[in-house]
Protein backbone atom coordinates (compact mmCIF):
# COMPACT_ATOMS: atom_id res chain seq x y z
CA UNK A 1 0.00 0.00 0.00
CA UNK A 2 1.33 3.64 -0.85
CA UNK A 3 0.63 5.29 2.83
CA UNK A 4 1.48 8.79 1.05
CA UNK A 5 -1.09 8.68 -1.31
CA UNK A 6 -3.58 7.18 1.09
CA UNK A 7 -2.80 9.73 3.90
CA UNK A 8 -3.04 12.72 1.32
CA UNK A 9 -6.40 11.02 0.44
CA UNK A 10 -7.46 11.12 3.81
CA UNK A 11 -6.26 15.23 4.50
CA UNK A 12 -8.07 16.11 1.18
CA UNK A 13 -11.17 14.52 1.40
CA UNK A 14 -11.37 15.77 5.69
CA UNK A 15 -10.91 18.99 4.39
CA UNK A 16 -12.57 19.30 1.32
CA UNK A 17 -9.33 20.96 -0.48
CA UNK A 18 -7.70 19.37 -3.20
CA UNK A 19 -5.06 16.45 -3.43
CA UNK A 20 -2.69 18.36 -5.51
CA UNK A 21 -2.51 21.03 -2.36
CA UNK A 22 -1.10 18.41 -0.41
CA UNK A 23 3.27 18.13 -0.38
CA UNK A 24 5.37 16.52 2.14
CA UNK A 25 6.28 19.46 3.53
CA UNK A 26 2.64 20.72 3.92
CA UNK A 27 2.09 21.51 7.95
CA UNK A 28 -1.65 21.76 9.46
CA UNK A 29 -0.49 25.40 9.70
CA UNK A 30 -0.45 25.65 6.14
CA UNK A 31 -3.81 24.70 5.22
CA UNK A 32 -7.05 27.75 6.30
CA UNK A 33 -9.50 24.43 6.43
CA UNK A 34 -7.63 22.78 9.14
CA UNK A 35 -8.56 23.07 12.79
CA UNK A 36 -7.94 21.26 16.02
CA UNK A 37 -11.31 19.22 14.90
CA UNK A 38 -10.03 18.19 11.49
CA UNK A 39 -6.82 17.48 13.02
CA UNK A 40 -8.33 15.09 15.26
CA UNK A 41 -10.67 13.86 12.35
CA UNK A 42 -7.73 13.06 10.01
CA UNK A 43 -5.73 11.35 12.80
CA UNK A 44 -8.52 9.61 14.09
CA UNK A 45 -9.51 8.40 10.16
CA UNK A 46 -5.62 7.16 9.50
CA UNK A 47 -5.97 5.24 12.65
CA UNK A 48 -8.86 3.61 11.48
CA UNK A 49 -8.35 3.08 7.53
CA UNK A 50 -4.79 1.83 8.48
CA UNK A 51 -5.07 -0.08 11.84
CA UNK A 52 -2.94 1.45 13.45
CA UNK A 53 -2.56 3.26 17.52
CA UNK A 54 -0.33 6.18 16.79
CA UNK A 55 1.01 6.91 20.65
CA UNK A 56 -0.52 10.28 22.22
CA UNK A 57 3.08 11.56 22.96
CA UNK A 58 3.97 11.06 19.18
CA UNK A 59 1.10 13.36 17.34
CA UNK A 60 3.07 16.37 18.37
CA UNK A 61 5.82 15.32 16.43
CA UNK A 62 3.65 14.62 13.28
CA UNK A 63 3.97 18.47 11.98
CA UNK A 64 3.77 17.52 8.07
CA UNK A 65 3.11 14.71 5.85
CA UNK A 66 6.36 13.29 5.53
CA UNK A 67 6.48 12.55 9.18
CA UNK A 68 2.90 11.27 9.07
CA UNK A 69 4.32 8.87 6.65
CA UNK A 70 7.25 7.60 8.28
CA UNK A 71 5.53 7.61 11.68
CA UNK A 72 2.87 4.95 9.75
CA UNK A 73 5.29 2.88 8.26
CA UNK A 74 7.20 2.63 11.92
CA UNK A 75 4.31 1.52 13.60
CA UNK A 76 3.31 -0.96 10.67
CA UNK A 77 6.95 -2.60 11.29
CA UNK A 78 6.44 -3.10 14.63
Amino acid sequence: MDYKERIKEIIADTLGIDIERITDDLAAGDIEECDSVGNLTIISTIEEELEVDIPIEDLYELNNIKAIVEEIIKLKNE
